[in-house]
C-alpha cells in the first residue's frame, strides 16, 4: 500500500485505487463542462500565477502551447503526484527524504511536473 502506515486504501474492482477515484471525478466534471458553463477543463497547461482578491483566489494565468491565457473564477489545480521521482532535486527529496528508500506503486510518470 505504498507509504501508508495502515491499510486504508480503497480498492476498486477494475483499476488501481487512485485511478478508480480520479476517473470517476474526471467523468463527472467532463459531464458538467459539456452541459454548462460551470466548469472548463484545461489540460497540458502550466499555471504561472494565481489571481487573488483580498486573499481569495479569483482566477489564474496559465501557459499552453507557448501562449498565455487568463481564466477568472474558481480554480482547481490537478498536478498529479511526485512519488516516483527519486532524483536528488525532487519534491520527494525536498519534503519527505525519509521516504526516498521506499518503493512506490506510482507509475514512472508521477514526477510532480
Amino acid at each position: 500500500l505504498g507509504g501508508h502506515s495502515a491499510p486504508r486504501t480503497h480498492r476498486g474492482k477494475e483499476r488501481f485505487p487512485g485511478m478508480t477515484i480520479t476517473y470517476a471525478l474526471i467523468q463527472m466534471v467532463e459531464k458538467i463542462s459539456e452541459r454548462s458553463d460551470l466548469a472548463r477543463i484545461i489540460n497540458k497547461a502550466k499555471v504561472t500565477k494565481l489571481l487573488t482578491n483580498a486573499g481569495a483566489v479569483t482566477g489564474c494565468v496559465y501557459e499552453k502551447k507557448g501562449k498565455e491565457f487568463t481564466e477568472n473564477g474558481p480554480v482547481i489545480l490537478a498536478t498529479g503526484g511526485f512519488g516516483a521521482d527519486f532524483t536528488e532535486n525532487s519534491l520527494l527529496a525536498k519534503y519527505r527524504p525519509d521516504l526516498m528508500h521506499l518503493p512506490t506503486t506510482n507509475g514512472d510518470h508521477t514526477t510532480g511536473d
